[in-house]
């Protein structure tokens, strides 16, 4: 259930939380955590474009026949033995 205000989809979400990202970025004083927190943000937009293309995509996967049959019991052939035709 989404609520008023909250994204719809999962690109909103992404964008959303590369938002949040960059404005902690600007927050924070620490170099190292800036740089981590603008990583984030470029690879939730990374995501968002992703997602984006994932739902224009209109193909549906359908999960192939398997190429090998399952083995069918085959009768093994019996010895030639006189003896035994009695």
């Amino acid at each position: 259930m989404w609520l008023a205000g909250m994204p719809q989809s999962s690109a909103e979400l992404y964008r959303a939380n590369a938002k949040s990202c960059a404005e902690l970025a600007r927050k924070v004083v620490e170099a190292e955590s800036r740089i981590a927190l603008l990583d984030m943000a470029r690879a939730w937009l990374a995501l968002a474009e992703q997602a984006e293309k994932n739902s224009a995509t209109t193909s549906v996967y359908e999960t192939p026949e398997p190429l090998i049959q399952p083995a069918q019991q085959q009768q093994q052939p019996q010895p030639n033995d006189p003896e035994t035709k009695k």
